[in-house]
């Protein structure tokens, strides 16, 4: 079950020890001091983020659905000085009556709990903060404006809030949360306000169980417990849900329930155990060593032991190459192997879909046979590049694009021309065929072989050399499901193979190479490849022996070349070592090429094309190092 392997990994990772507080980002530091004034031009920023950086804040078990609730100590514009984030926003004279009146129980219950750890533990610190609170009753501080940016290069006339830094530079202001520090000391880490807040935060949690109903837990399977009405805190982090969160235990209206039981009572669940497997969901969302987001799905992962709860499986966010490689020739390094043997492995695939979460699909194997699997997955994906050229200095504050071609994020982005349109069946067959071993469909080799075609054509930025993503992804969906009868795909290329289509992808790059080459490398416009890649690929007989013919005016040219003359002979060898493989009709007659190639064999002219263009490209590149002029014999496997 599970919620119940939830549940579980919140008691072995400890993470229901201390629920009073959790991580929460924090931009803005208001600095105070002993009598409440404030320090400098306005609040400090806790780092260079637009969230901030992130600490340990109180967390309140109230729900905010209705409005008027706020944090303790460290909130965001409206909690801490009564402000709307969009006073002039349109609409109804009502609705803003009634929005108005929530920002001010918001902002008075932000202070009451300020004045109520004051009275529980009087300070100096919080005397100074509630003196402070006073002062900005009547007015907001000086420090906060609401209009446009004053700067005069500004091309924005839309108002927003305005906050003046403690350096005195104007940024505008987000989502983001405030919190305080008097004195020097940060206020959330003060050790007597941390407790107060536990002994608060624990006489919410007994004054909302004392209520609740009591039964069986369906989870932890014990009797007389407090069963939770709604199970919190919510699941974050997940794309397409509501802001504060979604649920994966939901009776929100009459008829999602049965036999008159009232919300979650249809599924009775401890409020421990619905309070458990949230944090632990939310824990490993905001893990990147256990979770992966692919376009619109998160994948989480976990073993069910603490001892190893480090494992392999985040190369699924971000694959390092040598550690790969590592991986691949040990991949049980670091860990027991008796315990993998013992060890279970937990995997789920979560989607939004509003205030709810979909669960699309959960496994439960061994440890040890997840291990095995994800050696296997990157093994299947091995396929040589040649040499990357050098990379250019970046420009200072540039950001480097975050590029793992191997990570399952890029690898399912092959299928697609943009990010967003990402389908959610697509991934869950990448994360089961890294995780279970199983062969991804073999329709996902038409949308890779459209979006190829398309970046062949139509994007002048597009460098087939290096786009291992697509090539690795071909190779592995392609090898999974071959027969006897078809070739393997090596990660190398394969000069001796007689399979008719990757042969017909060779001769392709061949034949476009010799293009380049005759104009020096410097062809405008599209050429062989841009033009006839795509009926190549579907019909070779009707494209090849024209290509072959046209070619000899390529090979004219470059035997008259100042450069490369004397290089035509090489690649006639090259292109007479490709012809041979295929068998003509009878003896003496030129040779036979596919009338059709059905999908795998697409791919597999795709890989045969990638594979000669990445082996030419490396014999280039030797060549080039030992200065040599000719080209580099046919490579034999």
């Amino acid at each position: 079950m599970l919620l119940k392997h939830l549940y579980d990994f919140a008691v072995s990772r400890h993470l229901l020890d201390d629920l009073a507080f959790s991580p929460k980002a924090v931009r803005w530091i208001i600095e105070l001091d002993t009598t409440g004034n404030l320090l400098g031009a306005g609040p400090q920023a806790t780092g260079d983020d637009k969230r901030g950086k992130e600490f340990s804040c109180p967390q309140t078990t109230r729900p905010k659905v209705a409005g008027g609730v706020s944090e303790f100590l460290a909130d965001g514009l409206t909690a801490v000085f009564g402000l709307d984030h969009d006073p002039d926003a349109p609409m109804t004279e009502r609705k803003r009556a009634d929005r108005d009146a929530n920002n001010i129980a918001k902002r008075a219950d932000f202070w009451a709990q300020i004045a109520a750890a004051h009275q529980s533990q009087p300070s100096p610190a919080v005397n100074a903060l509630i003196a402070f609170g006073l002062r900005i009753v009547a007015a907001p501080p000086a420090f906060l404006r609401w209009g446009k940016d004053q700067k005069p290069d500004s091309k924005s006339d839309k108002s927003a809030w305005w906050l003046t830094t403690a350096s005195g530079v104007e940024a505008r202001l987000g989502p983001e949360n405030f919190t305080f520090r008097v004195n020097g000391s940060l206020l959330l880490e003060d050790d007597t306000l941390r407790q107060f807040w536990r002994n608060r935060h624990g006489g919410e949690v007994a004054d909302a169980r004392a209520g609740f109903a009591s039964g069986r837990c369906l989870v932890t399977g014990q009797e007389n417990q407090k069963l939770a009405p709604t199970h919190n805190p919510k699941i974050q982090g997940l794309p397409n849900t509501q802001s504060f969160g979604a649920s994966i235990v939901s009776f929100d209206k009459p008829a999602f329930s049965s036999y008159g039981f009232d919300q979650s009572l249809n599924s009775p669940t401890s409020d421990e155990a619905a309070t458990a497997y949230s944090v632990a969901l939310n824990h490993l969302i905001g893990s990147s060593d256990h979770s992966v987001r692919i376009g619109q799905t998160t994948l989480c992962f976990w073993p069910a032991q603490t001892a190893i709860a480090k494992t392999p499986f985040a190369f699924l966010n971000k694959p390092d190459p040598k550690a790969v490689r590592d991986f691949v020739r040990a991949p049980f390094a670091g860990v027991e192997r008796g315990i993998a043997r013992r060890d279970r492995f937990f995997a789920v695939t979560l989607a939004g879909n509003s205030g709810r979460i979909v669960i699309r699909h959960w496994m439960d194997i061994s440890l040890e046979q997840a291990v095995e699997n994800l050696r296997t997955w990157f093994d299947d994906l091995e396929i040589t590049l040649p040499a990357r050229p050098p990379k250019k200095a970046a420009k200072a504050g540039a950001k480097e694009k975050d590029y793992h071609p191997l990570s399952l994020y890029w690898l399912a982005c092959t299928t697609v021309r943009e990010a967003k349109d990402l389908s959610p069946d697509t991934t869950a067959q990448l994360y089961r065929a890294a995780l279970e071993g199983t062969a991804p469909a073999l329709s996902l080799l038409k949308p890779i072989l459209n979006q190829l075609h398309s970046r062949l054509v139509r994007d002048d930025t597009y460098n087939l050399l290096y786009d291992e993503s697509r090539f690795a992804l071909l190779k592995l969906i392609l090898n999974r499901n071959r027969t006897a009868s078809t070739m393997e795909i090596k990660t190398t290329l394969t000069a001796d193979t007689e399979d008719p289509a990757y042969n017909c992808g060779r001769l392709l790059a061949i034949l476009a190479a010799t293009q380049a080459k005759a104009h020096d490398f410097k062809l405008e416009g599209a050429g062989v490849a841009e033009r006839y890649f795509g009926t190549a690929s579907v019909s070779p007989s009707s494209v090849l022996p024209l290509l072959i013919r046209l070619n000899r005016h390529h090979l004219n040219k470059i035997r008259k070349s100042e450069r490369f003359g004397g290089h035509e002979r090489f690649i006639q060898e090259q292109i007479e070592a490709v012809l041979v493989l295929f068998k003509p009709a009878r003896p003496g007659l030129p040779p036979t090429f596919p009338r059709t190639l059905d999908l795998q064999a697409q791919g597999r002219f795709a890989l045969g094309f990638y594979q000669q263009h990445a082996a030419d490209a490396a014999a280039r590149q030797a060549n080039k190092k030992e200065q040599t002029p000719l080209l580099a014999p046919v490579t034999t496997s």
